[in-house]
């Protein structure tokens, strides 16, 4: 089954079952919810919500906006800075219009360099409202 087909059936189950999480906008707690459903699909990997990948003292910060890049959830081997344990990095976003992760995004799928000393393999931007709608990112740029 393919990262796409996982994506699309989780965010099935999560306006199947938490509807209202959407509807209210709630962003953190709907990011939670896809995570957890997003667990049935990846086994023996490690589904985070708002990771700190490089941890508590660690003073990366958002390039364009000086603040701290931290996802809202990534599927990733915790401890392992090697591309191929850094499957996806997901932002959320409830509602069209709002502002804009696409930039953290490409970021985080670029070649490592400076203090960022890893990469995620895809990135993924999902807005919920009005209708969801998908951004995939791979190489630091939309594919």
């Amino acid at each position: 089954m393919t990262i796409q087909k996982n994506i699309g059936r989780s965010i099935e189950k999560l306006i199947e079952n938490d509807r209202e999480l959407v509807d209210n906008k709630m962003e953190w707690a709907t990011a939670h919810k896809l995570a957890v459903y997003l667990e049935e699909y990846y086994p023996g990997w490690n589904i985070d919500c708002e990771y700190n990948k490089m941890g508590p003292d660690f003073k990366t910060k958002h390039d364009s906006q000086n603040q701290y890049k931290r996802p809202d959830i990534i599927i990733h081997h915790r401890g392992k800075l090697e591309k191929e344990h850094n499957l996806l990095v997901i932002e959320i976003k409830m509602e069209a219009g709002e502002e804009d992760d696409e930039a953290k995004l490409c970021d985080f799928t670029s070649d490592p360099k400076g203090d960022k000393q890893f990469q995620y393999q895809l990135g993924l931007k999902i807005t919920f409202l009005p209708e969801v709608a998908l951004k995939w990112f791979e190489n630091g740029k939309e594919i």
